[in-house]
């Protein structure tokens, strides 16, 4: 299970808690769910009306630095 936080237009939203694997995923089932859908996020990953999908990574997720 995963957590998507949600946003809408209305300053309102909340957490859901799901068995959906992507925030694409995500973004398509809250914008059936609920009405104004303007942000979604997971961890530091987001869309957003304005920026579309933003995939931020985090610094476990960078390979180990090259010994000399």
């Amino acid at each position: 299970m995963k957590s998507f936080l949600f946003t809408t237009d209305n300053d309102r939203g909340g957490v859901i808690l799901c068995n959906l694997d992507t925030l694409e995923e995500a973004v398509d089932y809250l914008h059936i769910r609920f009405k104004g859908v303007v942000r979604v996020e997971q961890g530091k990953d987001y869309w957003t009306e304005q920026s579309g999908f933003v995939y931020l990574n985090s610094p476990q997720d960078d390979p180990p630095p090259e010994q000399g």
